[in-house]
């Protein structure tokens, strides 16, 4: 019934990867079989909802299949919780050992110090913590506002979500990649605020950015409110018109944002007598060998318009996702001949 294979895939959607298949065959029997043994032939509706709220809402059947103790973060919210936090703490840990490797050729053939390796190493160990408890509150905000949300209504099978359209599914590649982006941005902005410029990934070539210190905030903003949508994405694992919304809003607030950069290079570059790109070549790059400041306000200019052209196209995207049922035509029913006899 499609009453019961709804209310078995938003208890699926709760349960830990690696027992779903078995808990919800499980499941399925032993609802199947309440069916057959209370009359023969198809059911009543009346009976199914019954049945089902005596169970309890499928978020209450999963948590009984999860190690108590988890008061927290939710087990509806947990597995994405999991993942995240591997996501997380595998970009800081990838960057700083891609620091050390790199550190590791630039220093062949000289004398070995235990400042730079040991520096690297803590950072590590002052990066995880504050990471673990940015994504922690997160999560932790977002159990709160599914609690409130829970408690206000009674659970009523009737209003379990449509069985899912393939469209509506999401692609956990795509968000989790998404997370990763947005991580890697924001370690390197972390570590802009910390050192007061960026620098390439050995420690070398320092350079201050003017641009992106008036801004910091707002970028900071928009990649932090990009991550919290991802991560509602992957917890509630389809798309929602909601969730198209909230994303295109986004999209926009970061596009903003992403122009206003842009448009601060530009004006430094200006200032400072950096040629255009067609108009002096030679003269251009001079002054990315000879300048680390040019060459790193270049190279940033040329990371943010990369970025706005991708949150474009993905932002126009979504928005047709989002109106493309609309534009479908209505196919009416065929119209009834009523006879004069």
């Amino acid at each position: 019934m499609e009453l019961i294979e709804r209310y078995l895939q938003a208890v699926g959607r709760a349960l830990p990867a690696t027992k779903r298949t078995d808990i919800l065959a499980e499941l399925r029997s032993s609802l199947y079989d309440a069916l057959d043994s209370a009359g023969d032939g198809e059911p009543p509706e009346e009976s199914v909802v019954a049945l089902l709220q005596t169970m309890g809402s499928p978020e209450k059947v999963a948590a009984s299949y999860y190690p108590a103790g988890q008061y927290l973060i939710g087990p509806s919210l947990y597995p994405t919780f999991r993942m995240v936090i591997g996501i997380v703490f595998t970009v800081i840990i990838g960057l700083q050992l891609l620091a050390v490797l790199t550190s590791i050729g630039l220093w062949a053939g000289q004398p070995v110090t235990w400042d730079k390796p040991w520096r690297i190493v803590t950072g590590v160990l002052e990066s995880l913590p504050g990471a673990l408890g940015s994504v922690v509150v997160v999560f932790w905000l977002l159990q709160q506002a599914e609690v409130k949300f829970t408690r206000s209504e009674t659970f009523d099978p009737r209003k379990l979500p449509a069985m899912e359209a393939g469209g509506s599914q999401i692609r956990r590649g795509e968000q989790g990649f998404s997370i990763v982006v947005n991580v890697v941005m924001l370690v390197f902005l972390a570590r802009f605020a910390q050192d007061g410029g960026f620098s390439w990934i050995d420690g070398s070539g320092f350079f201050e950015n003017p641009v992106i210190e008036r801004y910091f905030p707002w970028v900071s903003l928009s990649i932090v409110v990009g991550i919290v949508i991802e991560i509602v994405l992957l917890w509630r694992g389809r798309w929602q018109r909601w969730t198209r919304i909230a994303t295109i809003g986004s999209n926009l607030f970061g596009l903003g944002v992403l122009t206003t950069l842009i448009h601060g290079h530009n004006t430094w570059l200006e200032a400072a007598g950096v040629p255009g790109i067609f108009s002096g070549m030679d003269e251009l790059s001079k002054m990315l060998i000879n300048d680390q400041q040019i060459a790193g306000m270049v190279v940033i200019r040329a990371v943010l318009v990369f970025i706005a052209l991708a949150t474009l196209i993905e932002t126009l995207v979504c928005v047709y996702r989002l109106v493309r049922p609309r534009l479908r035509p209505t196919i009416l029913p065929p119209a009834t001949v009523i006879s004069s006899n």
